[in-house]
């Protein structure tokens, strides 16, 4: 028991010591105590701020870029799948914070995620947008798909099926309209949801793939 206190306290300790100000010395606690994807997931923030390359109008360019964001999130948890699957999911949300519409209550504001709103905007100008061949040219094209995308492969890997992941998936699309966050439920959603699923279902079952060999199917708008 010495032994260990010894070599997780005393390190911290010497981390306090030597931060220096006071705002930095919070800062040593934070990401001592926080959960692990809360730290993956701000370092995997930061790789797409500042290292991601910018967005491509090729759609081969986009989807490589989104194997590099799951590659890192990957390093970053030390190779810890479920971990690694969750940052993404949290790292390419393309919105600050929502605002639904909730009965009696009118229209709520709903934080996501801590995160500095400059480094936000940085972070969401440089996420994918074009991943199907009929993506919408415009400054968010398909980049709130992603988050669909690495939700139900998180969902999938944790749990091992299909049926869980498609129904959470089913309601939130019903949620979102409920709650007038979209004006009607997106066939495009579920259409990442199910690739995600795919993605997922691989991974649980040890494969060695990566979002692009998911991504590349040819969805067509009907």
């Amino acid at each position: 028991m010495k032994s260990t206190l010894s070599r997780t306290v005393l390190p911290f300790l010497l981390l306090i010591s030597l931060a220096g100000s006071a705002s930095a010395q919070i800062e040593i606690i934070t990401r001592f105590f926080e959960p692990k994807v809360f730290r993956v997931t701000n370092d995997l923030r930061a790789y797409i701020r500042n290292d991601l390359p910018p967005v491509s109008y090729n759609r081969e360019d986009e989807l490589k870029h989104i194997d590099l964001i799951f590659m890192k999130a990957m390093e970053l948890s030390g190779k810890e799948i479920s971990t690694a699957l969750l940052a993404s999911s949290f790292a390419v949300l393309n919105r600050t914070d929502i605002h639904p519409v909730v009965p009696l209550l009118g229209i709520v504001t709903l934080p996501l995620p801590a995160e500095d709103s400059s480094d936000a905007i940085k972070r969401i100008g440089k996420l994918p947008r074009y991943i199907f061949p009929d993506s919408p040219y415009d400054k968010r094209g398909d980049s709130d798909k992603l988050v669909h995308f690495f939700g139900s492969a998180y969902l999938t890997y944790e749990t091992g099926t299909k049926k869980l992941p498609d129904a959470i998936g089913n309601l939130i699309e019903k949620g979102e309209v409920a709650l007038k966050l979209d004006s009607a439920s997106d066939p495009r959603d579920v259409f990442a949801n199910r690739l995600g699923q795919q993605f997922g279902y691989a991974l649980s079952d040890g494969r060695n793939v990566v979002p692009s060999d998911f991504l590349l199917a040819k969805y067509i708008k009907k």
